[in-house]
């Protein structure tokens, strides 16, 4: 049995378990990353930012007055830039785009204000590489280093959420970053040798109680 099969074991027992009690939500969302690799960099080189998007659904659970355990599968976008240094050349040339796209299963801790509107998130987010190339004007190929399929990031942000009538609107900040190395390549022989990922999200969605009680 593959980890994702028991990843998703544990996420069923979790939802049945914690959906009798209390007030539950539901939502979808999308927004974008502005991401990029940390660490080491090839030789002449670093790491900038790129942007992609991030869309998913997710399920909030109810642990007690105004915290909930939030589930959230998603598709994410990252990557990096990278940008080389070159001879008689003063400003750094972008001339490398690194895709790693991922399908994503964070386990959140939010928190919500006295009033509903205001909260903080925080948690762990395991991530399957479904995809990652490398790309240079007009061409594109696969990444010929070993990257690792599975990522485990670290993610914390705030939120408003927006009343309109029976559902909600939110808004989100995030900051996510990476604990493990994605690859163990030496820097001479590798666009992404020794690299984590790292990077900020801004997201955008809508929430519906699972009990129309809720006030």
């Amino acid at each position: 049995m593959t980890k994702f099969t028991h990843l998703l074991i544990l996420w069923i027992f979790l939802v049945s378990s914690l959906l009798v009690s209390g007030q539950s939500y539901v939502g979808i969302f999308g927004g974008l990353n502005s991401s990029k690799l940390s660490g080491d960099a090839p030789n002449n080189a670093k790491y900038k930012g790129i942007m992609g998007a991030n869309v998913g659904a997710y399920i909030d659970l109810n642990l007690g007055k105004g915290i909930f355990l939030s589930l959230q599968p998603s598709y994410s976008q990252e990557g990096t830039k990278l940008s080389y240094t070159l001879p008689k050349v003063e400003e750094p040339v972008d001339s490398i785009k690194i895709r790693l796209n991922y399908f994503s299963l964070p386990l959140l801790l939010k928190v919500t204000s006295t009033n509903k509107r205001f909260y903080a998130i925080g948690g762990f987010e395991t991530g399957l590489l479904v995809d990652s190339y490398v790309s240079s004007h007009d061409t594109k190929e696969d990444i010929k280093t070993n990257v690792a399929k599975w990522n485990v990031a670290m993610h914390f942000g705030v939120g408003i959420k927006i009343p309109i009538g029976f559902p909600r609107l939110f808004v989100e900040f995030r900051y996510s970053q990476g604990l493990i190395n994605l690859t163990d390549e030496p820097i001479e022989k590798s666009y992404v040798p020794r690299v984590k990922t790292a990077g900020f999200k801004i997201l955008a969605g809508i929430e519906i109680p699972l009990k129309k009680t809720d006030k």
